[in-house]
């Protein structure tokens, strides 16, 4: 299996790994350390490099001296509650053939939370990350299978998360799956982080989220894109 130039969309806030988050809480260089510091000591990233990783990611599992490395460890230390094909102990890294199918996984997600909170409109920043997936050990949901429909439920995890702990004991690669918030489109879970390859930055997107209704457009240029 090869595919190059596959999508991915972070929040801008999360997708430089050189700019700190805490600047903006810092009124000088030395307090700026300081809460670095302390955030040192939950960071999942670093706590992997450091072997201390709740989850047992280790430095063998990840990636260094490669551009955007940050960004592709951090993927896998932050699990998060879970998701689709990674529970809370280890992330994966997700991303889609067509970046409009990416497109359609973050504003589904981006939906959800919204609702959740109560909001009903918000306008965010994402960032494009490009990557070259290429392997041979990838598991193929797109056979129409009973077993991997339940992996695709849009409701439920469970057969999903229960695969992706089976790869990961043998592993495989990841897994390759139609897209469940894009009828059509094609997503790959990558449970390996070496897999993760060429990381380049794509462009850089402006999703709206207004009720059910979705728009995405990139922020040099033309191209609004209604997705709902």
């Amino acid at each position: 299996m090869a595919h190059d130039a596959t999508s991915r969309l972070i929040p801008d806030a999360y997708a430089d790994p050189d700019i700190s988050s805490l600047q903006a809480l810092a009124d000088s260089s030395e307090d700026l350390a300081a809460l670095e510091q302390l955030a040192a000591a939950t960071n999942a990233r670093l706590q992997a490099q450091e072997e201390r990783h709740p989850g047992g990611l280790g430095r063998a599992d990840m990636v260094f001296g490669v551009p955007y490395s940050k960004i592709v460890n951090a993927s896998f230390a932050y699990a998060g509650t879970g998701a689709r094909f990674h529970d809370s102990h280890r992330g994966a890294w997700y991303c889609a053939l067509q970046v409009e199918t990416a497109i359609a996984e973050v504003a589904f997600h981006r939906r959800v939370m919204l609702a959740e909170i109560g909001w009903e409109s918000e306008t965010v920043s994402y960032r494009e990350f490009l990557s070259d997936i290429h392997a041979d050990d990838f598991a193929d949901l797109s056979d129409g299978s009973t077993e991997s429909k339940r992996c695709l439920d849009p409701d439920s995890y469970l057969a999903g998360q229960a695969l992706a702990s089976d790869l990961l004991t043998r592993q495989a690669g990841g897994v390759r799956y139609p897209a469940v918030r894009d009828p059509g489109g094609v997503n790959l879970a990558v449970l390996q982080p070496a897999l993760v390859g060429h990381v380049r930055l794509g462009a850089e997107w402006q999703l709206t989220v207004d009720g059910e209704h979705v728009s995405a457009h990139p922020v040099r240029g033309h191209g609004l894109r209604v997705i709902r």
